[in-house]
C-alpha cells in the first residue's frame, strides 16, 4: 500500500486502487500517443484539401466570370503543332482578296484609233513613189542590191478601217480569181499586194475585213486585230472558238512566219527553199505595216529571195512581225493604177490583194 500526502492530510491508496490508478494512467498515455500520431495527422490532411478544393473552385468561378465577360467567338481548328505560335485571343485573320486580272488600257489605239502616233510629216520625202493622205502615208522605195530586185513599201494608217482587202469580183469561193490590178482599180485602191491565194487551197483562217469566211485551221494564221497588232499563230495554238471574234480584222493562211518578236524565224522546214519571187507583210506598231515584194525569176535583172533572205530584209528594217504571202507569178505590187513591180511571167491572177 502507498502513502500519498495531500495537505496536512495522508492518503492512503489500497491495492485495487493502485492497479486502477495505474490503469487510468495507461490508458492516458495510450490515447495522447494515438492523438499525436494518428488523428491530427488525419485532420491536417483534410483541412489541406478542402482549402484546395475551395481554392480551385474559387480560381474556377472567377475564371468562369471572367469568360463571361469576354465575347464569345468561334475559333477555327488549329493544329496542336501551330497552336504555340497561335495567340489564342488572335481574331480570325481576313480572307485575302483574289488578284484581280489587270485590263489592256481602254485607249483610242484599243479601237483601231491611231490618230496619236500617225505622222504629221511627209514620210516620202525621198522615196521613189509617194502618197500622202489623211489617214494614209505611204512611201516606196525600189532596192536592187546582190541580183536581187525588190520594193519596199511603208505604209502608216491613221485608223483601222484604212487597212483594206478585197476578193476577185469581189465574191468569195474557190475558183474564182482576177488579176490583182484589175481587183485593186475596181476598189479604187491607191496602193495594192497580192494576198494568201486562199482560193487554191480548202484549208486556211480567211477573214476579210472583219468577215470570217472560213475557219479550218492550216498550219499556221496571220491575225491583223481592230487595235492594230500583227500576230502568227501555229495550227497548235490556235483556238478558233476563243480567236476568231470580233476583234479579228483580217486573216492569212499561206506562210511561213518569218519575224516573231523581232527575232527572224527559221523556215528551214518550209517546202520551198530555193529563190523565188515574193511577197510578204510586215509589222512595226499598231498603225505602220512594212510590204514587200520581191522580183524573180528574170536572170540578169532579179533571181528572187530565199525565205532566210526575206526575213533578215524584214528583221534589218525594224519589223516586229513578218509573214510569207502567196509568190511566184502571183507576187505583184500596184500603185496607182499601175503594177510598179516586174512580176515573172507578166503575172498570174489570184483571189484576193491587200490595199489601201
Amino acid at each position: 500500500m502507498e502513502n500519498s500526502r495531500f495537505g496536512n492530510k495522508n492518503v492512503h491508496w489500497s491495492g485495487p486502487l493502485l492497479i486502477v490508478r495505474d490503469t487510468l494512467i495507461f490508458l492516458a498515455c495510450v490515447l495522447t500517443v494515438v492523438l499525436i500520431y494518428i488523428v491530427l495527422p488525419q485532420t491536417s490532411n483534410s483541412a489541406a484539401a478542402t482549402k484546395t478544393a475551395a481554392s480551385s473552385d474559387s480560381s474556377y468561378q472567377m475564371q468562369n466570370a471572367n469568360s463571361s465577360q469576354a465575347p464569345q467567338t468561334e475559333t477555327p481548328h488549329t493544329d496542336t503543332a501551330l497552336a504555340a505560335n497561335v495567340p489564342t485571343t488572335a481574331e480570325t485573320p481576313a480572307l485575302t482578296p483574289e488578284p484581280t486580272p489587270s485590263q489592256t488600257p481602254d485607249t483610242p489605239a484599243a479601237h483601231g484609233d491611231f490618230s496619236a502616233t500617225f505622222p504629221t510629216i511627209d514620210t516620202g520625202k525621198n522615196a521613189q513613189y509617194s502618197y500622202q493622205g489623211d489617214v494614209t502615208r505611204i512611201a516606196i522605195n525600189k532596192v536592187q542590191a546582190n541580183g536581187v530586185t525588190y520594193f519596199v513599201a511603208d505604209v502608216w494608217v491613221k485608223n483601222i478601217d484604212a487597212f483594206h482587202t478585197a476578193l476577185a469580183k469581189d465574191t468569195y469561193g474557190r475558183g474564182i480569181h482576177e488579176m490583182p490590178l484589175k481587183i485593186a482599180n475596181a476598189n479604187n485602191a491607191v496602193f495594192a499586194v497580192s494576198g494568201d491565194y486562199y482560193g487554191a487551197r480548202e484549208q486556211g483562217v480567211v477573214v476579210r475585213d472583219g468577215t470570217l469566211y472560213r475557219d479550218v485551221m492550216g498550219d499556221d494564221v496571220c491575225i491583223l486585230t481592230r487595235d492594230g497588232t500583227l500576230n502568227v499563230y501555229q495550227k497548235s495554238e490556235f483556238n478558233a472558238l476563243n480567236m476568231l471574234n470580233n476583234a479579228v480584222w483580217q486573216a492569212w493562211a499561206f506562210g511561213p512566219a518569218l519575224v516573231e518578236n523581232g527575232v527572224v524565224c527559221d523556215t528551214s522546214d518550209s517546202k520551198i527553199k530555193v529563190k523565188n519571187p515574193r511577197c510578204a507583210i510586215g509589222y512595226y506598231e499598231p498603225g505602220h505595216y512594212c510590204f514587200i515584194v520581191v522580183d524573180g525569176r528574170q536572170s540578169g535583172y532579179s533571181d528572187g529571195m530565199t525565205l532566210d533572205e526575206l526575213a533578215n530584209t524584214f528583221a534589218s528594217l525594224g519589223c516586229i512581225t513578218a509573214y510569207n504571202l502567196d509568190g511566184g507569178a502571183t507576187a505583184m505590187m500596184v500603185f496607182q493604177g499601175a503594177v510598179i513591180s516586174q512580176p515573172t511571167s507578166g503575172g498570174r491572177s489570184s483571189s484576193d490583194i491587200i490595199y489601201f
